[in-house]
């Protein structure tokens, strides 16, 4: 991508991350998400499906299987850019917390404090990990205490928009072998597309298009290396079919016919209430003094403001438009 393209796309790029950013303020605002909501609820989709719909993504379903809901499930996706997080959530349904660095934490301050207040992610240091059991007892605990029953995870390691998949890293596999949790591969193709933060760049109306692998039970087999030998096959498989897939034409929408919802604990639902509350006046501030920024920069300008503010416009105009190409 060209440094004039890149600039081009600016604009539309930062007002995407600024919506996904303050994204529970402002769905929260429309009542996308259900914060208030005494019955049963799963803000996580909420929150994913109004992000979807923001980037205006339609999703298509290739292959024969489908999400497997039939108990607690080890969700393995490929990892391609910060729009993995809200599609991978819609694709399992909400029913997933997201395992990801405490990094991404203070990147998105703002929704990450809520999926920690809806045991909707899992939060880990990066690096090596001297007491793999201390790790896996601690993971128990979390897990145990979570309304949710999976665990999404991305076994690159990376974010990565590589045409082949990035080796798979080992570590959480070894923990659904030893505690028998089954597993399912979920690869998807154009993530990348709607938002990078690679290339800077945001597309509106992308197509993306997923698989479902079956189910794969570490109790099928006799250790963990015909294990891994089974899962790496079907990741491998999983990657051609949705990266070698064509023609789209016949493939269906990805559809959600009976998503799950929660009854949140008093405390949760208090806790929720709480950040969304918090969250809106200071979604508000900080609108209300970048306009004032904005306009005393302009000010600032003196004679030229009229002809910095067309271009300005030119610029935001031309980026958006090319967003939605």
């Amino acid at each position: 991508m060209s440094a004039l393209t890149k600039l081009l796309g600016l604009p539309s790029f930062l007002f995407s991350v600024f919506v996904f950013y303050w994204s529970l303020p402002i769905f929260a605002i429309l009542y996308r998400i259900r914060f208030a909501s005494l019955g049963k609820r799963n803000d996580m989709l909420d929150w994913a499906r109004a992000l979807v719909g923001f980037f205006r993504v339609t999703l298509l379903q290739a292959g024969e299987q489908s999400l497997y809901k039939g108990g607690p499930c080890l969700y393995l996706c490929n990892h391609r850019s910060w729009a993995d997080f809200f599609i991978d959530a819609y694709l399992t349904e909400g029913r997933a917390a997201l395992m990801s660095r405490w990094l991404v934490y203070f990147v998105f301050p703002v929704f990450c404090t809520s999926c920690m207040v809806l045991k909707g992610i899992v939060l880990f240091k990066r690096g090596t990990i001297a007491d793999k059991e201390a790790f896996n007892a601690w993971l128990d605990r979390t897990l145990g205490d979570s309304h949710v029953p999976g665990l999404l995870v991305y076994p690159e390691g990376h974010r990565s928009t590589k045409p082949a998949s990035l080796p798979l890293k080992r570590g959480m596999l070894h923990y659904a072998h030893s505690r028998k949790l089954p597993v399912q591969v979920i690869i998807t193709r154009g993530k990348d597309e709607v938002l990078s933060e690679k290339s800077q760049s945001v597309h509106f109306g992308r197509t993306c298009v997923t698989t479902f692998s079956k189910v794969i039970k570490p109790s099928d087999f006799p250790n963990f290396e015909a294990f891994f030998a089974d899962l790496q096959a079907t990741w491998d498989a999983g990657w051609t079919a949705t990266y070698g897939l064509k023609d789209l034409k016949g493939v269906p929408r990805f559809s959600m016919p009976s998503p799950q919802a929660y009854t949140y604990s008093s405390k949760m639902w208090a806790q929720q209430l709480a950040i969304t509350l918090f969250s809106i006046p200071v979604f508000a501030g900080v609108c209300y003094g970048s306009w004032r920024v904005l306009a005393a920069a302009l000010a600032a300008t003196g004679a030229a403001q009229q002809v910095v503010t067309l271009a300005l416009a030119g610029w935001v105009g031309g980026s958006v438009l090319r967003s939605f190409l």
